[in-house]
């Protein structure tokens, strides 16, 4: 899974949370009003919509607020070692995670036009309406193009109403703009609006929808619940709600980014709120907003500072982020941390970011090192877990530094060696090392199922050059790679061929480290 998926992923469980516990609280306040539901699925809403926001703030904060790690950095000289790098062409879109990523991009954007679409529709039917006379204080206009009254309109809301409320009779009418002037005065094209982008956003989930739903169900009954606070009897309002839907065929013309006054699918669950005379129809008050604005901040901060666990260190592991001195983070960076009172090695790139982890580490003292092309070699030589603990480190790399050599050459008379005096001596001369080389090669094969899965990883081994120029002692001193990648690298490098290593003429064992990088192309 790439780390643009893993994040879309985080985000869409976060934001189950967040509706799931909004859902818990309208279901805990069965009970209360209309009002007072639709706040709890607004508080769920707001807070899914800055979940994006708030989850990519938190991300900067640990770098700037995070305490440093105390350790000495210093260079250390590089050792010598054969080095493979097996690439392999990446599968397609990395196991469909890329296309995941492109199909819910696609959709949300689709679907964040379709909600501008509809604001800009819903603007524009309001501009080619007609005030009408009498009204126009309370910013209410007839349209043609509409069939039931609505509400368009985000900073000013306005009434519309079709042209047949020219015959309706005036308790009728002065019900439909009571109604309508409730939407107004509550914003709710604003919290519909709220509603759909986080539908767009998260898509995919269809507890959002549902929750969507919920809301805009909420609204009329909150609304229907005014009217009825006003005095009007609810036989009454049914009455005048029926004469209106009755003409409706299911496909009226409902302005889109307004709040339609009725739909058929909702006037069942509306009338029998109506007709009970039980029902809590209390408004919502500042207290209660407010304490629903505490509620979702309180969840919603902690919950958006949760991150993948590779994105810092666990307990029982080493993380971190490698940066150059501006302070810029260096992707693709090679740490390298080294188990001491053995042989055992772990290697590992940084990601787009820069940052870089280990786990699971066990208790000890560790060294960890970095280097980058361009950069001079950095260590931190003593770092200690105890107790399952976690270390989250930063190591500044250092531009490298390039030494040049000029030898001046000139004529004269060198300098006579001494004459050796008495009789002649046999002297052995030694110190003349011829290194080893390799003649025969047999490359690693990339494991297929590795290579469809998208899996790549650097084995790290340890051998022993034999006097005839055979691998003899092989043995992997890296754990944290697919023991697949690592058997391949295994069985190849044990059929590698060298010239074996000569010391004053005489072959001789040596030890060697190799390094088999697997990659896939991009």
């Amino acid at each position: 899974m790439t780390p643009a998926v893993a994040t879309l992923v985080l985000l869409a469980l976060k934001s189950s949370v967040l509706v799931g516990l909004a859902a818990l609280a309208a279901l805990a306040l069965t009970r209360a009003s209309a009002a007072a539901r639709h706040l709890a699925w607004l508080a769920g809403f707001g807070a899914a919509l800055a979940l994006p926001v708030v989850s990519a703030l938190f991300a900067w904060l640990p770098a700037a607020w995070a305490p440093q790690l105390a350790s000495t950095i210093a260079p250390v000289a590089a050792t010598t070692r054969t080095v493979l790098t097996v690439t392999a062409a990446a599968p397609a879109w990395s196991a469909a995670g890329g296309l995941v990523l492109i199909v819910w991009t696609a959709v949300a954007s689709l679907l964040l036009l379709r909600a501008a679409f509809a604001q800009y529709r819903a603007w524009r039917l309001a501009r080619q309406s007609e005030s009408w006379h009498g009204f126009e204080n309370q910013c209410v206009r007839l349209s043609e193009d509409i069939d039931v009254p609505a509400v368009c309109g985000l900073a000013r809301p306005v009434i519309l109403l079709p042209e047949s409320a020219l015959d309706w009779p005036a308790d009728r009418l002065e019900l439909v703009l009571r109604h309508e002037a409730m939407h107004a005065a509550r914003r709710d094209t604003l919290s519909q609006l709220v509603s759909n982008l986080v539908c767009a956003l998260y898509w995919p989930l269809p507890w959002v929808w549902f929750a969507a739903a919920r809301l805009r169900m909420e609204a009329e009954l909150a609304c229907d619940d005014a009217v009825l606070r006003s005095g009007e009897r609810a036989s009454d309002y049914a009455g005048h709600l029926i004469d209106i839907v009755r003409g409706l065929s299911g496909r009226e013309r409902v302005p889109q980014g307004g709040i339609p006054m009725a739909r058929i699918s909702d006037l069942e669950r509306r009338l029998r709120a109506m007709l009970n005379p039980e029902m809590n129809r209390r408004p919502a008050g500042r207290r209660m907003v407010a304490t629903a604005a505490v509620a979702a901040l309180s969840i919603l901060a902690p919950l958006a500072a949760l991150r993948l666990p590779a994105s810092a260190a666990a307990p029982g592991s080493i993380g971190g982020v490698v940066r150059d001195v501006s302070g810029a983070a260096i992707p693709r960076a090679r740490v390298t941390l080294t188990f001491p009172g053995s042989d055992r090695k772990e290697v590992t790139l940084t990601d787009a970011v820069g940052r870089f982890n280990f786990e699971p580490i066990p208790d000890g003292n560790y060294a960890v090192r970095a280097a980058s092309p361009g950069f001079a070699l950095s260590a931190i030589k003593q770092l200690s877990l105890a107790g399952g603990s976690g270390a989250d480190i930063e190591i500044m790399l250092q531009p490298g530094q390039v030494s040049e050599s000029l030898t001046v050459s000139g004529e004269g008379t060198p300098k006579s060696a001494p004459t050796p005096s008495g009789p002649p001596t046999r002297i052995r001369v030694g110190g003349n090392v011829q290194s080893t080389k390799i003649v025969n090669m047999v490359r690693p094969v990339y494991p297929p199922e590795c290579k469809a899965a998208g899996i790549e990883g650097t084995v790290l081994m340890r051998a022993v050059i034999s006097r005839d120029g055979d691998i003899i002692s092989l043995q992997r001193i890296n754990q944290m790679v697919d023991d697949r990648i690592a058997q391949a690298a295994l069985d190849a490098v044990a059929k590698w061929k060298y010239q074996p290593t000569l010391l004053n003429g005489e072959p001789i064992e040596v030890i060697t480290e190799i390094e088999v990088n697997f990659t896939l192309a991009r």
